[in-house]
This record gives structure tokens, sequence and C-alpha cells, in this order.
């Protein structure tokens, strides 16, 4: 029975001393434990059920700040009335869409926009009721240099817009008939990007056109006119017989009507000539179909001579061709306007009055519009050399 019981005692404690030796040493490293977890079979069914709650979890929490954000972004463009004004050019349309109360709103906010103060009480409270205002720089310290380009430009037109008024809807007006046919407006050789300016200032030139009137914000050129030609297909050239009636104008007159009074000469699909009179007027003018523009198109310009069987254009340099009228009235220009003459470029106020030792061709502008900014006004213009 003791022995029985010694035996027991020995293999209890045997048990035991394994057991023991399954355990890990008190001492073991940080790297050892690393390793042990890398070589584990990986996490139980629990731990994976758990971390992909808390996974999709954090997603749609994610997926809400970002909801919430992009709805916080809309909230603050809807406060600016252009809320692109740092990043663009404005348009003339957007312009015209803002009441004549807004635009001065609209003009402050790109100074608000880079935290400018407002020494206005009804200004400062405008934009304090703005969620994104943050006015810090008083008015004294705030500069040009703290705005981009697109914000300089922006609060010009709008100030235009401000001083000028309803004179702007007329301004669209011209603005949009000139877009409209941009590349296609007559010009005395060829064709033009926005058409010609030709005003009067001082000297001489009153006599042959309209008087530039200095209105305060901008200057208004009268009696000025935009034609396109009217281009005609040869199969209608070919079939055209004395008595026919045509309706246009040189560009710069009253449209008219026109009758043909005879078949001058045939050029086969080149040109054809022919001769016409306006009631009330006593001679007859020879014109000729052709392609006066090089642009492959028929138009009908006024010829200069006739010898034989050749014909010369009234002068390559100034044709005189049948037009269509596409606007009729008052041209308006910037008081930033420019005027290049052969390259030297001068402003409005230097063209005003002629002085031979500084600028030659003062005392008009006559040339090619080559810009317009976004109100519609004349902003350059490429002058003729011309006497």
């Amino acid at each position: 029975m003791r022995n029985r019981w010694l035996i027991g005692a020995m293999v209890l404690t045997a048990v035991c001393a394994g057991l023991s030796g399954c355990k890990k040493p008190a001492r073991e490293t940080p790297q050892a434990q690393t390793e042990t977890r890398t070589e584990s079979a990986g996490p139980t069914e629990s731990e994976t059920d758990h971390e992909t709650e808390r996974g999709a979890g954090d997603d749609m929490e994610s997926s809400h700040e970002e909801s919430t954000t992009f709805e916080e972004d809309s909230q603050v463009q809807r406060e600016y009335i252009f809320p692109e004004s740092h990043m663009r050019i404005l348009t003339g349309d957007e312009l015209e869409q803002v009441s004549p109360d807004q635009l001065r709103f609209a003009r402050n906010e790109i100074f608000a926009r880079r935290g400018r103060l407002f020494t206005s009480p009804e200004l400062q409270a405008y934009f304090e009721s703005k969620s994104w205002y943050k006015g810090t720089v008083k008015p004294e310290d705030f500069t040009d240099d703290m705005l981009n380009r697109f914000e300089k430009e922006n609060i010009n037109l709008i100030k235009a817009r401000e001083d000028m008024g309803d004179i702007l809807d007329a301004a669209g007006r011209c603005r949009n008939a000139m877009e409209e046919n941009m590349n296609g407006l007559f010009g005395s050789s060829r064709l033009l990007k926005y058409g010609c300016l030709n005003v009067s200032m001082s000297g001489g030139y009153t006599e042959f056109f309209p008087v530039l009137k200095d209105m305060g914000g901008y200057y208004q050129a009268p009696e000025q006119v935009l034609a396109v030609p009217i281009y005609y297909e040869w199969d209608f050239i070919r079939n055209v017989k004395p008595g026919d009636k045509f309706i246009f104008s040189f560009g710069w007159d009253e449209e008219t009507v026109y009758t043909v009074t005879d078949i001058l000469q045939e050029h086969g699909t080149d040109a054809r000539v022919i001769s016409v009179t306006s009631s009330g007027d006593n001679w007859e003018t020879p014109m000729v179909f052709t392609d006066a523009f090089g642009n492959g198109k028929y138009v009908l310009a006024m010829v200069d001579d006739i010898v034989g069987d050749s014909y010369t254009l009234w002068n390559s340099d100034d044709i005189s061709c049948a037009c269509r009228i596409v606007y009729k009235g008052n041209f308006y220009v910037s008081k930033d306007c420019v005027i290049d003459v052969g390259g030297e470029e001068f402003s409005v106020e230097d063209q005003w009055e002629l002085d031979e030792s500084r600028n030659y061709f003062g005392g008009a502008i006559y040339g090619e519009i080559t810009e317009i900014d976004a109100n519609g006004l004349i902003t350059r213009v490429v002058q003729q050399i011309a006497g």
C-alpha cells in the first residue's frame, strides 16, 4: 500500500513537472513576443467579427463626415454672390444677372474673402453674417498686392457696371453682336475679329468721324456700325440679269435697294462683273462677284476701273463690298483702352489731341477693335497708319 502511494506520488510529481515546462519563460524578450504573434494561426472568429464591425462603423462615420463637409461647402458657396471670382474672369452674362443693389456687395466680397475689414457699417454687418468671413485686415493696411489678377479684373468689371448702370445692357448687346460674328466682321481690307472703331476727338477729324464723348466712367462712340459681307453662291450669281434687285449696305451706310443695269464681264467661275444703280443715283456703279477676301466665298465688291476685258477692285487696301448690318448704334470704350499705333501703345487721353512731337496720329481713333471686356467695353484698338 505504501509502495503504491509512493508510485502515485512520483507520477503526480512528473506530471506537474511536465506542465511546468509548458509555461513561457518569465524573462522572454519583446522580439520573441512579436515573432510568436506572427506565427499564430490568426484571430479567433470573435476577434474577426469585432474588427469587421468596427471597420464598417469607421466607413460609415467617414462617409457621414464627407457628406457633412460637402453640404457645408455647398452652403458656403451659396453665401457668395460670385463664388469663383477669385479663380476666373466673370462673364458679361453673369454680371447682367446681378441687380444693381447687389453689385456693391459682389465687388466688396472679393476684398472680404481676403480678410478685409470695412468702415461701412452696412458692409461690415453684411459680411459678418457670412460663415466664411474672417475679417482681420484693417482697411488702411489692405493693398492690391493681396489680390490676384482675376480678383483685380473682376473688381474693375463690377465697378464698371455700378458706374454705368443700364448703359452696360446696351454695351452687352453690342458685345453679343461682335461675338456672334467673331472673325467674320467687315473690314476695309480683311475680315476682323470685333469690327472697326471710327471716332474723332479734335481737329479736322471731326469733319469725317462722329465725336467721342466722355461719359464719366466710360467713353461713348456714337454712330458706329457692325456689318458682315453678304456671300453669294455661284449658281445664283450666274443667273443674275438686268432688272434684278439687291438690298445691301457698303458697311458704313444705310441698307439700300440696288438694281442691276448691265452684265459687263464674264470670267468663268472666277468673277462676274455687273453694273448697279440705286434709286436717286444718276450714275451706275460697276461691281464684281469675286473672292475678294480670299476665303473661298463670293462677295459683291466695288470695281475701281475697267480696261478692256480686265478690271481692278476699288482698292485692294480698302475694299467696299455688299454687306448686311448686324448692329448700328453706340460703341462703349473703356477709360483704360489701349490704342496701338504702329506697335506703340497710347491711352485714350494720349489720342485726344494731335501733338506731332509726341503722337502724330492723335485727334482720332480709327482702326480695328482687337479686345473687348466682359461688359462689352472696348479695351484695345489697333489703329490704321494713315494721314
